[in-house]
């Protein structure tokens, strides 16, 4: 008798399982369409359905461990989510590996292409760093801390205008507020780059052409130094060399100044050596003087 009530019984709990039950049945809610407990199918397996039409709530002793809201906003650790998933608290996630690697999540675009942003440690550092967004008014950035406390903010930004890389000050920030960022270095499409503070190299190589050997060239018609006195006198700058004022306007082409420079460096040459050809004829002139004088004095004598 026992064996067939408990085949029965094994029966019923099965039967009552196979279907849909309204929660009145659990709880005495008398809206079965909105509130029940069911299953559907999922391949070689079964699902649990539960409809609970005002959101649900688990929770334990400590509190509230997860609140999920009927307008389907998820809370963990909060019983008022105002995001899809609002979480107060600490969250772990990624790689099982403790000492290097990436831990990203990932952002969905609108065209459904996933893009991954997250953390990346190496063996050496000793703390992840990380990435956050940021606003300068001008294009959307990600923040990276430096490995220390002091939140360094440094960022960069692609888009259609080129690369970017801006800084902010050191200092903590929340991170959903907006964060200021100066632009301290562009390289736009065209390889153009700019920087904004000093520059500061071993080594510095500029490929320009041509040259300023054409001065050397018999054709170069060389400035008589009466025109380039005139020049400075009215100008107070040397001829083909920008003023002081355009430069502090329009900054300086290295290269290009470089090879200006080196053109008056050649001029002021030939300069030199037509000086130095005068010089000479002027001594030999000078020494068939000195034998002239010489010789009217033994005349005289």
């Amino acid at each position: 008798m026992k064996k067939v009530l408990l085949s029965f019984s094994l029966f019923a709990f099965g039967a009552m399982f196979s279907q849909d039950i309204p929660f009145d049945k659990l709880y005495g809610n008398s809206d079965p369409v909105h509130y029940y407990l069911g299953h559907y199918p999922v391949s070689s397996s079964d699902g649990l359905d539960i409809n609970w039409y005002g959101g649900i709530k688990l929770q334990t002793s400590a509190g509230i461990g997860i609140q999920l809201l009927n307008n389907g906003n998820v809370g963990v650790g909060t019983s008022s989510p105002s995001q899809k998933l609002d979480v107060l608290g600490n969250i772990i996630t990624g790689s099982t590996h403790a000492t290097e690697g990436v831990n990203a999540f990932s952002i969905r675009y609108e065209n459904g292409s996933l893009n991954n942003w997250g953390a990346l440690r190496s063996s050496a550092a000793s703390y992840m760093s990380f990435g956050v967004k940021a606003d300068n008014n001008i294009a959307d950035g990600w923040i990276s801390s430096n490995e220390t406390l002091n939140f360094s903010k440094v960022a960069m930004i692609l888009n259609n205008d080129g690369i970017k890389f801006l800084s902010s000050p050191q200092q903590l920030i929340a991170l959903n507020s907006p964060v200021i960022m100066n632009e301290v270095m562009k390289i736009a499409v065209n390889g153009n780059a700019s920087l904004q503070g000093k520059f500061e190299a071993k080594e510095v190589k500029v490929t320009l052409t041509p040259t300023a050997d054409f001065v050397f060239d018999e054709e170069y018609k060389l400035p008589e130094l009466d025109e380039v006195e005139k020049h400075i006198k009215e100008k107070k700058h040397l001829p083909e060399i920008a003023s002081a004022a355009q430069m502090e306007k329009e900054g300086v082409n290295i290269g290009e100044f470089q090879i200006k420079l080196l053109q008056k460096i050649e001029e002021l040459t030939l300069y030199t050596i037509e000086q130095n050809k005068q010089l000479k004829k002027l001594q030999e002139n000078n020494d068939k003087l000195m034998k002239e004088m010489d010789k009217l004095k033994g005349i005289k004598k």
